[in-house]
């Protein structure tokens, strides 16, 4: 596919590049520190805005913003400017924002501007064209205490009254309004009206707790000491007379409007699985877009560094990457061709347009590629225990470091007790403690386990957090009927915790360190046929040990090994190990094996017998004949090494590998290393820790990204998910709702999130105040109390002397959409005025059921109509009900 953009429609034109003499304002930014500065263009001025101002913007003005971090850190508003040595490699992002009403000369003024500092940074910075209302997670993460919109039309205007519109759950956006209308009202919004003698603070029944948590503190902070008074969304009747008096001066109740909730998808966008589009743009006199055919998008497809792409994220946003040795011309002109898209395509104006340079990517940019490997290898958190030797875990720096613990996820050292149930179909059977467990993998398994703390030290007890989790593990073969069971079984054993726990659900091959560890890496894991003779022997399930069977062994180490039974084996590596069970146990070992992995190996061995270690090239003529059915003439090809067939793979999850060799019976298989394919089951990539704010939006789970996340970006009304790449996390803030559905939100996650993960990433759920280590030191400085003093919402607006009306008694969050069943039925459904209810059937808007119409409205409304509450209503016989819609003609 090829599109063809004109250059007369891009803000900069593609073949001209301006004389770029860099602003003297511009000169005073230390080009090699750390640092956060903003910059105002009003018409042709461009001036620095002070300190104190950050955070405040004017809507008819355009604004400037650089940031520079060191790698994996983020700067804001609050940023320190610190002077680097020449060598060290910084982050610099350059946004430019453009409020509602700026002028095409402001917008054409900030373009050059940005040129400029770009230019005088040295041509590294990621460029964002930033819209009101509509910012990236980035520029947001700039002003975590929220920001101002002021309206540049009320400049000069006397400074009340006014009206503004608060909203945003993660960092409150306040947008002070040119005109005092209803036509500014959603059931979304706060709104505050500031008059002479009162500020009033009408309550949307759509906004969440959070929100009106910060609104009200908002106008605490910018009006302390005056009247508030809060007036609830559909109950404005409920003022006193004489505040009645004063908001119909403003906004006359009998011209109220109010739209429903209607959040737009660009907003709170949903992940959509890396399908997004990819263009290679060519220049010919106008400017082609060759649309790649590309499945899953890859790192790779970015191949000419020569060149420019453009990825078109399904309108959401449009990045546009530069090749290290594209043109300057290519580089200037990439945010027009961007702009130039945008229109061609006739997405929203204010859709996000981001221009990166290759070697200079962002975070945002690499996650959207599946395997973007270098964003995993520059991550600071490794895979191994830093503090470890095989065998013997530093239990007491897991207790005293929760970074440790984080960065191996490691709660401690695995010797707690366990306790663990196997369910099968229906059945919930508790297993004999045996040093010796076998899983099969058509059932699922729930472990109790009792976390063991190595200190008796107070502060590191809090620093653990958590004295039992509750894994349940499900097999790859395991039942629908059987995984129900079990998750039904593992969240009542979570729920009924009396002590503080975490409950992590995974699959297998998913199996995070800590489970591993509880095993001392010694899980084996054999197919579902063998489950009858296993569970259907002795206790200890002796009689499928005496079996003959063949283990593969994976990891290096306890926190990463286990042992998984291959059938049928169709190929070997010369870097696995295995065990294998016939009369005689041996453990085979690949020429290119570790050392830590035979010591694997061999414990795994030594679960099941007298043992022998055999290292490949020196294997016995005993050993061939005894593991003939195994390594026999189905496994290799006329004993010719470098051979190579496709195969099927095993349920293990191998792919298909090279076949080995023999011969005379005595010289192991060998592999050719130009057709080797890795056996192990690969280690999930850590990519950088993520944090989401999400909630229910009717059915849909929505996301909003916190970059530069710390512990106070945790509220206790809300629901987050930390992703770590090993674990996701869903953390249950103490006030949260809908906290019965942790699972369903972790799945909803899994299912929709970036990089491609499989929908068998485990989950983890954990519980304000009872954070486990391994969770707590994904965060700069934790502090076990912090949330402990948290004032909610109905406590702060009872703190200000604000009462609910008796006709509206508010719950849960303040709404009464989170009421019964009745109230839902009332309170969720949009608003209308009695004139448009009143009107034909055809004339009626096309969401109202001409037979209900009196849900429609408000409930003042329906007072004065009814002189009854809708509740009250509702109680009546059928018949009065009809009688009393007809006669006020709502039928």
């Amino acid at each position: 596919m090829e599109l063809s953009l004109s250059p007369k429609e891009t803000e900069v034109r593609p073949n001209t590049i301006p004389d770029l003499k860099v602003d003297a304002t511009f000169r005073k930014v230390a080009k090699n520190a750390i640092t956060f500065a903003l910059w105002k263009i009003d018409e042709d001025r461009l001036e620095a805005v002070t300190r104190s101002q950050y955070g405040t913007f004017y809507d008819n003005c355009a604004y400037i913003i650089y940031a520079a971090s060191l790698p994996g850190h983020y700067a804001n508003h609050e940023t320190i400017t610190r002077e680097q040595k020449p060598n060290v490699v910084l982050e610099r992002y350059i946004h430019y924002w453009l409020g509602k009403n700026v002028s095409e000369q402001n917008r054409s003024n900030v373009v050059h501007k940005i040129q400029e500092l770009d230019s005088y940074l040295g041509n590294v910075a990621s460029i964002y064209r930033e819209t009101q209302n509509l910012e990236s997670a980035r520029f947001l993460s700039y002003f975590k205490k929220g920001y101002d919109v002021r309206s540049g039309a009320l400049l000069s205007a006397p400074k009340r009254p006014r009206l503004f519109q608060l909203h945003a759950r993660k960092w409150l956006r306040s947008i002070e309004l040119a005109t005092i209308d209803w036509s500014h009202f959603n059931s979304d919004y706060i709104m505050v009206l500031q008059t002479e003698t009162l500020i009033f603070v009408w309550i949307g029944r759509s906004s969440s707790g959070i929100e009106r948590r910060s609104a009200l503190a908002w106008v605490q902070k910018h009006w302390s000491g005056s009247p508030i008074t809060i007036v609830d969304d559909g109950y404005e009747q409920a003022m006193s007379q004489e505040n009645k008096e004063l908001w119909n001066s403003q906004l006359p109740l009998k011209k109220r409007m109010v739209c429903q909730a209607s959040q737009s998808v660009s907003e709170y966008a949903d992940y959509n699985g890396n399908k997004f589009r990819i263009y290679k743009c060519n220049q010919r006199g106008r400017l082609h877009l060759d649309q790649l055919d590309v499945g899953m998008p890859a790192k790779d497809d970015l191949n000419d560094a020569h060149g420019v792409y453009l990825l078109d994220n399904y309108g959401q946003s449009i990045w546009l990457w530069v090749g290290a040795q594209a043109p300057q011309a290519d580089a200037l002109s990439a945010m027009g061709n961007g702009r130039a898209f945008v229109k061609k395509k006739k997405y929203p104006d204010n859709t996000l347009v981001v221009r990166v340079l290759e070697g200079h990517e962002p975070v945002e940019f690499k996650r959207l590629f599946a395997n973007w490997l270098h964003v995993w290898q520059e991550n600071t958190r490794g895979h191994k225990p830093v503090s470890t030797k095989f065998g013997k875990l530093d239990a007491h720096s897991l207790c005293e470091r929760p970074k440790m613990a984080a960065d191996t996820q490691l709660v401690d050292d695995g010797r707690g007790e366990r306790i663990v149930y196997r369910i099968l179909g229906d059945q919930v059977q508790e297993l004999p403690i045996c040093k010796t467990v076998v899983f099969t993998t058509n059932a699922s398994y729930v472990v109790k386990y009792s976390v063991q703390c190595a200190t008796v030290v107070p502060a590191d007890l809090a620093s653990v957090g958590i004295e039992t989790i509750i894994y349940q593990w499900n097999g790859s073969e395991a039942s629908a009927e059987s995984i129900s069971r079990a998750d039904k079984f593992a969240k009542a054993s979570f729920d009924g915790l009396k002590e503080p726990g975490m409950f992590v659900q995974l699959y297998e091959f998913d199996e995070p360190p800590h489970f591993l560890q509880i095993f001392e890496g010694k899980l084996i894991i054999m197919r579902g046929q063998r489950c009858e003779m296993l569970h259907n022997g002795s206790a200890n399930g002796g009689n499928v040990l005496l079996d003959t069977f063949l283990l593969k062994v994976y990891g290096d180490a306890s926190y990463n090994a286990k042992a998984v039974e291959e059938t049928p084996l169709s190929s070997i590596s010369s870097k696995d190990c295995y065990v294998i069970k016939t009369s005689h146990v041996w453990v085979w070992c690949g020429q290119s094996s570790t050392g830590d992995a035979r010591e694997m190996a061999k414990s795994v061995g030594a679960l099941l017998g007298e043992n022998s270690l055999v290292l490949e090239g020196k294997e016995s003529k005993e050993f061939w004949q005894s593991v003939a059915m195994y390594f026999n003439q189905t496994l290799v090809i006329n004993g010719n090494g470098n051979s190579c067939s496709s195969s099927t793979s095993s349920s293990s999850g191998a792919g298909s590998m090279c076949n080995g060799s023999f011969n005379g019976g005595n010289i192991s298989p060998t592999l050719s290393n130009n057709c080797y394919l890795n056996t192990s089951v690969p280690s999930k990539p850590r990519p950088p820790v993520q944090l989401f704010m999400v909630w229910w939006q009717q059915s849909t789970l929505r996301y909003e990204e916190i970059l530069g996340f710390d512990q106070q970006d945790l509220s206790s009304d809300c629901t987050y998910i930390l992703d770590t790449g090993t674990l996701t996390y869903v953390w249950l803030g103490s006030q949260a709702l809908n906290q019965e559905r942790y699972t369903a939100i972790a799945q909803s996650y899994v299912q929709n999130a970036p990089f491609g993960r499989r929908s068998a990433t485990a989950l983890a759920v954990v519980r304000q105040f009872q954070e486990p280590n391994v969770f707590k030191g994904f965060f700069e400085s934790w502090q076990n109390d912090y949330g402990k003093n948290f004032l909610s919402y109905e406590v702060m607006r009872k703190d200000l002397g604000n009462a609910v009306p008796s006709t509206c008694s508010l719950a849960n969050n303040g709404s009464p959409l989170l009421l019964n069943n009745r109230q839902k039925g009332f309170d969720g459904h949009k608003k209308y005025p009695l004139t448009v209810l009143i009107q034909e059937m055809d004339m009626l808007p096309p969401e109202i059921n001409p037979l209900k119409r009196e849900v429609h409205l408000t409930h003042d409304d329906f007072v004065s109509v009814f002189k009854m509450s809708f509740y009250e209503f509702d109680e009546l016989p059928k018949w009065k009900k009809m009688e009393l819609k007809k006669q006020f003609k709502l039928f």
